[in-house]
């Protein structure tokens, strides 16, 4: 059952496409504000106000807004010295029938899109995007931002917020933990955490497999990874993204990541 486990675990890396890869030209650079009107207040660690981010729904997309391919998943709408901000997050799905007719399964391609635009004298900016996939699964299959998990923050208390992303993708047949990466942006600035879920498949509640300290994996070396693939459960890859970060964004990342590392049950796409 261990192997098992490991395989699957291995498989999931193997089946996702190059991680949270960024287009061309995603950080596009800003126009100045509109000198005819005043600019947004600037925020700070302790005025940002979480209750100012505004959950829309998928229908009230504003106007002129570019595109963002597939069925809107999160739509949030907030101001910071920026000015106007709209964090967009869809998903796209589709099924693939096999080629071969002694080929029993289908397989399934899922892939998540995350644009956050800045509005500049009435025209939405793109300020960062970020695009990830699960490619041509025949398992269970499922890759979305785990509910409740997304934040805007002002960490560094310099009026421009952070948007943090926490999603999973899973391509499995057991009860192998889930993919998991933590992405946080600060205009054109991206750091991330990129590991595993915690999910239930014994006695043991998962809650009590939450590890303390979940840094860091690429330290363990492969051959003990694989005799005990426990070691998985809530941990992640490393921290040196962050190293040129504000120290309060590691800070929050570890917060966050190990708040929201048990997997609930998600259903499959």
């Amino acid at each position: 059952m261990r192997r098992l486990l490991w395989l699957a675990a291995v498989a999931l890396a193997a089946c996702s496409s190059d991680p949270d890869t960024s287009a061309p030209g995603s950080n596009t650079a800003l126009s100045p504000p509109d000198s005819n009107g005043p600019l947004p207040a600037a925020t700070s660690a302790a005025a940002f106000d979480s209750a100012a981010v505004v959950s829309l729904p998928p229908a009230q997309m504003p106007a002129g807004v570019p595109r963002v391919p597939g069925q809107v998943l999160e739509l949030k709408q907030w101001t910071d010295a920026n000015g106007r901000n709209l964090l967009v997050v869809a998903r796209t799905a589709a099924r693939t029938v096999p080629a071969r007719a002694d080929d029993p399964n289908d397989t399934k391609s899922v892939s998540l899109y995350a644009r956050q635009f800045v509005q500049r004298a009435g025209n939405w900016q793109e300020l960062w995007r970020l695009q990830d996939a699960v490619e041509r699964c025949a398992f269970d299959t499922w890759l979305g931002p785990v509910p409740g998990a997304t934040a805007i923050t002002d960490l560094d208390a310099d009026g421009q917020t952070e948007t943090t992303l926490l999603y999973r993708l899973v391509c499995r047949s057991d009860v192998s933990p889930a993919q998991q990466k933590l992405i946080l942006r600060e205009g054109a600035a991206k750091y991330a955490l990129r590991g595993y879920s915690v999910v239930q498949y014994d006695s043991v509640p998962a809650a009590q497999r939450v590890p303390l300290i979940a840094c860091c994996l690429d330290t363990i070396p492969p051959a003990r990874l694989e005799a005990h693939y426990e070691l998985l459960d809530g941990r992640y890859e490393t921290e040196r993204e962050f190293r040129s970060a504000p120290p309060a964004f590691l800070a929050f990342a570890r917060r966050q990541w190990r708040r929201w590392s048990i997997e609930e049950a998600f259903g499959q796409l």
